[in-house]
């Protein structure tokens, strides 16, 4: 899944940071309780877990 684009499917806030539903990003980090590190594509993180996001390989 690393390296994956997603695609948010929900709102998602996390650093003070405000990501909408449609936002896209690349997968940095897969952790074990179900959260992945993101690099949304206006350079911040954002850390949905597998069922805020579409992914390319779903």
């Amino acid at each position: 899944m690393r390296g994956d684009r997603i695609t948010l499917t929900t709102d998602i806030e996390a650093l003070g940071t405000r990501h909408q539903a449609g936002d896209q990003g690349t997968v940095e980090g897969v952790h074990t309780d179900g959260h992945l590190t993101v690099r949304m594509d206006d350079g911040r993180r954002n850390f949905p877990t597998h069922d805020e996001v579409t992914t390319a390989s779903r």
